[in-house]
């Protein structure tokens, strides 16, 4: 967390405070990019597309202690900008099955992976089944806020992060990381 004093200089747009808040978040609002990125170098595109829109309109945040919260939600939003320039005809499919994911076993092998192999698994989904996965489990957003950002319904949001977790389920019990078995 920065201090209001930092906050302060950057409201007031000093280049050094800026590079001081830059320097703070940069690997934190790059990892966050990179979630939603297809590779390093787009993330890299979006973080510094981020960072303008911080600098930009920091003005809009009333204390140091909500900086945090809003420079991620920038940078999530300015991730999906990107995201929806570079693919204005995605194709979201509609799909009536949803497959089921037991959860507590589903958690279990979630607990037993690095922070790493999960990023991978999780950058090597579907783009659709990605984002959204991101934004409901890692960013904790709602369906209804999922549909709106990505011009999508409810309900492919909600099928987006069912195939997304029986993907996972199905690439982790492939790899051998635990048997999947459902619960009667």
């Amino acid at each position: 967390m920065i201090g209001p004093e930092l906050f302060e200089q950057c409201k007031r747009k000093d280049g050094r405070a800026q590079q001081s808040l830059y320097m703070l978040y940069k690997a934190r609002l790059m990892g966050l990019c990179r979630r939603y990125a297809a590779d390093r170098e787009e993330a890299q595109d979006i973080l510094q597309e981020a960072f303008i829109k911080i600098f930009t309109n920091i003005h809009q945040v009333s204390a140091a202690g909500k900086l945090e919260g809003w420079m991620k939600s920038v940078a999530v939003r300015t991730a999906i900008d990107h995201y929806h320039k570079r693919k204005r005809s995605i194709v979201f499919p509609e799909t009536d099955h949803t497959p089921e994911v037991a959860s507590a076993d589903y958690e279990t092998m979630l607990d037993n992976l690095t922070d790493e192999y999960l990023v991978s698994l999780v950058n090597g989904l579907p783009e659709g089944c990605r984002l959204v996965f991101n934004l409901f489990v890692v960013e904790g957003y709602s369906h209804t806020e999922i549909a709106g950002l990505l011009g999508i319904t409810e309900g492919t949001s909600r099928s987006q992060l069912h195939h997304a977790k029986f993907l996972l389920k199905q690439r982790l019990t492939t790899l051998g990381v635990k048997r999947y078995e459902k619960l009667a």
